[in-house]
């Protein structure tokens, strides 16, 4: 049995469905993050499970029990929240106290689980300042201190980088994963940051217009995508339409600009045309006579460790990412060719109406 159950979990107000028919199996110890654009009901499904909100239906069950109706407080979930919800008139040690005084726990048996969970996020030194007096870094850890040291079956974790700068944010993305596989929580976050979800998660569940569309590993997620969708929100893509030419054997030429490709498609088309995915970092950069496309660059961007292009090309725009290797490249306005290797090609599947 999973450790936490969503069923068919809804959320209506009125005519609007903010979350509807969320179902969910996520192990214990398990990492898993809602990704999606804002709207799309991760916070509602988050708010849900912590309980904060009433389903219009669905069931939600944590280690076999159901909680659906059960008040926030009898959850006994741990909550890392975007604003980190500090008390400022308390020190750190204070704030990640707080939690414990509430539960009764007896006054040594605190004094040692504060100690070892500020010492975990990398606090002891800091213990007696008040919330003002740090960085928004530490701010974090102290929200995440308190959020770990009454021993939650379950942490949820709200947009809970989303205050700080890049290079911060980086650096606790390590933080956070290095913290959570010490202490083994089953954790649930959520976020719209791609990169965020694929670096820190067991899996991701991509949510749009309420609803969940793919569920997978961050690998699988990013490499194999089910949709347009999901192939343009997880990582940047280029998205093109290939035109349907004839069918030998097992295979059907596709026409992509003035490249003919030879693709194997699944059961009848609605349409001849079909939508193909090719990843930036997957398109290379050629003289023109050895490429599959013929373009020519538009726009080129120096982004320190890569540059990225924009080429015009027979078969529309493209955006090619290429490590940098310490040469400038190819420049604007150069004619140039674009290839790819096998299976960097990724046809999506066809969305059927009606």
């Amino acid at each position: 049995m999973s450790y936490l159950s969503l069923t068919s979990l809804t959320k209506c107000y009125g005519p609007t469905t903010a979350a509807e028919d969320i179902t969910l199996e996520i192990e214990k110890g398990e990492f898993v993050s809602l990704l999606g654009p804002s709207g799309c009901g991760k916070t509602t499904t988050l708010q849900m499970i912590a309980g904060f909100v009433e389903p219009t239906r669905g069931r939600i069950l944590m280690d076999g029990e159901d909680i659906t109706h059960r008040k926030p407080n009898e959850r006994g979930i741990g909550i890392v929240f975007q604003s980190y919800a500090l008390f400022p008139h308390m020190t750190v040690v204070e704030n990640v106290r707080f939690g414990l005084e509430m539960r009764g726990v007896p006054t040594a048996e605190s004094r040692q689980r504060v100690g070892e969970v500020l010492e975990l996020v990398h606090l002891n030194q800091l213990k007696d300042r008040y919330p003002r007096e740090l960085s928004g870094g530490q701010r974090q850890r102290v929200a995440l201190a308190r959020a770990l040291v009454i021993q939650p079956p379950l942490l949820l974790l709200d947009e809970p980088l989303s205050n700080l700068d890049a290079k911060l944010r980086e650096d606790m993305q390590i933080e956070l994963r290095n913290i959570q596989q010490q202490v083994g929580t089953t954790t649930l976050m959520v976020t719209h940051d791609q990169s965020e979800a694929l670096s820190l998660s067991d899996r991701v569940v991509v949510m749009n217009q309420g609803r969940v569309v793919q569920v997978d590993e961050p690998f699988n997620a990013y490499e194999r995508p089910s949709d347009a969708f999901v192939s343009s929100f997880v990582g940047k893509t280029n998205l093109l339409t290939g035109l349907i030419g004839k069918k030998q054997g097992d295979q059907t030429a596709v026409r992509l600009g003035d490249a003919t490709l030879e693709l194997m498609l699944d059961g009848p088309r609605t349409s001849n045309q079909v939508q193909i995915s090719i990843r930036p970092e997957k398109l290379e950069l050629t003289d023109c006579a050895s490429g599959k496309l013929k373009g020519r660059v538009k726009t080129r961007l120096f982004l320190g460790n890569h540059w990225l292009y924009q080429v015009d090309s027979s078969a529309g725009e493209l955006f090619i990412t290429q490590p940098n290797l310490g040469k400038r490249g190819v420049a604007v306005g150069d004619d140039v060719g674009v290839s790819w290797s096998p299976g960097a090609i990724r046809l999506l599947e066809e969305k059927v109406h009606g």
